[in-house]
């Protein structure tokens, strides 16, 4: 059996779990489709890649740099509260290159299929036909937005549809009527950018959720206080609550329908622009879009509105191509992962940075490569697959209260994932010590 493991992909997760192999002596190969370092953050992307980018032109991060960033690799000082995507792109291979982890990594190189292998471990083959062979699998391809999801409605439309994914721009839209359907984070940035130039926008929302400014009392609204950290979920929520009541008011006062959820029970939208643009007239809210006959567009609430295009902000299905559906789950709910990473009944499969995270997924995605390198040397062990299954099903059942949707069973509270990471590590690596 050889001792070599396998990464896909060379994005934040990727480069998360090649830091943590090198750091460790293990041998790996790491493959990545694109040409150069950057995964989802890279923009634009290369004609040759299927799916793209998500960024755009404009794309600043949700979450602070100080909230975002790898812990052993801070941002540097200069680097903006919130960077723009090529700060964030300088940031990954400045991250790449300080740990020589470019050397690592195979440029071009899709693999198009990974298999248990007969006699154990895993073969892996590349899109040039050729095989290799690998005691593990780590999977870090950004599967979680594999596949682009689209609203629906009945009717035909004629005017130009569009995913958030293919956005280039708001020059396109110039003197146009638009309608972005959503209320993430990206939806809020489209909107707020397309509503500049064009000659209307509406916002079609299904699911309220609570906005906040990016800054408040001059700093990140997400670096919180040495208190506020030190609280529970429940602890703050009261907190929270009132500061949105001081600073926004309620949801609803800007015709937005009310978060159906307790603050603290999904991700909050951050945006300093999009309620402004709402109060100055430039974008209209409106439910969600129930059909449409050619440029008319009709809304749940029974108004229609004439539209040139819709823009679908309305996220991505689970998407790991190259893996069979028993590995990779069926899209629309994640495979059944111990700790977001581990499926119980396959052996030398992990699944990096595939959760989904209330702030940021760097921090994460590197908890989550240390405890998988302890795992591959073998300085922790896993339980066995009973209490493996037992945790699955516990954890999502959690998730299921938790949270107003837990998004494929991926969404995680950043805080209590990495307090579950650290504890497990060490419980784990002192039951190893036990054992041996």
């Amino acid at each position: 059996m050889t001792e070599r493991v396998c990464v896909i992909g060379a994005g934040a997760a990727g480069l998360a779990m090649a830091r943590a192999l090198v750091v460790r002596g293990i041998p790996f190969d790491c493959y990545e489709r694109g040409p150069a370092i950057g995964g989802l953050w890279r923009y634009p992307p290369d004609p040759s890649e299927q799916g793209g980018s998500c960024a755009y032109p404009s794309l600043h991060a949700n979450t602070s740099k100080t909230v975002m960033q790898y812990p052993s690799f801070p941002m540097p000082d200069d680097c903006p509260d919130y960077p723009h995507h090529t700060d964030v792109l300088r940031y990954l291979n400045a991250y790449a290159d300080h740990h020589g982890l470019r050397g690592h990594i195979r440029f071009g190189t899709e693999v198009t299929r990974a298999a248990p292998a007969p006699g154990g471990g895993w073969d892996v083959t590349l899109a040039d036909g050729s095989a290799h062979h690998y005691r593990a699998v780590l999977v870090a391809s950004g599967g979680r937005h594999g596949e682009p999801v689209h609203g629906r409605f009945e009717g035909k439309f004629t005017g130009e549809q569009l995913h958030s994914v293919e956005y280039r721009g708001p020059d396109g839209f110039a003197g146009k009527r638009v309608v972005v359907l959503g209320l993430g984070a990206t939806a809020a940035d489209i909107a707020t950018e397309v509503s500049r130039v064009a000659e209307a926008t509406y916002l079609s929302v299904r699911t309220g959720h609570y906005v906040v400014p990016k800054i408040l009392e001059g700093r990140p609204i997400d670096r919180l206080s040495p208190l506020m950290r030190r609280l529970s979920v429940e602890q703050r929520r009261p907190l929270v609550k009132l500061m949105l009541k001081l600073v926004h008011g309620d949801m609803t006062d800007y015709g937005l329908p009310a978060p159906p959820y307790k603050v603290g029970q999904g991700p909050f939208v951050a945006s300093s622009e999009l309620l402004p643009a709402i109060v100055h007239g430039r974008i209209t809210p409106r439910p969600v879009i129930v059909s449409a006959e050619e440029r008319t567009l009709r809304f749940a609430d029974g108004s229609s509105a004439e539209a040139d295009a819709v823009i679908h902000c309305t996220g991505y299905r689970i998407a790991v191509p190259f893996l069979d559906r028993e590995h990779a789950g069926d899209g629309d709910d994640a495979p059944p992962l111990y700790h977001q990473v581990v499926p119980p009944q396959t052996e030398g499969l992990y699944f990096i940075g595939l959760l989904h995270s209330m702030t940021a997924l760097m921090p994460l995605a590197e908890a989550q490569s240390e405890w998988v390198g302890d795992l591959l040397t073998g300085a922790v062990r896993l339980p066995p697959r009973e209490r493996m299954w037992a945790r699955v099903r516990q954890a999502r059942r959690r998730q299921d209260k938790r949270f107003h949707d837990s998004s494929g069973h991926l969404l995680v509270d950043p805080r209590e994932y990495e307090r579950l990471m650290t504890t497990e590590r060490t419980a784990e690596r002192a039951e190893s010590a036990r054992k041996d």
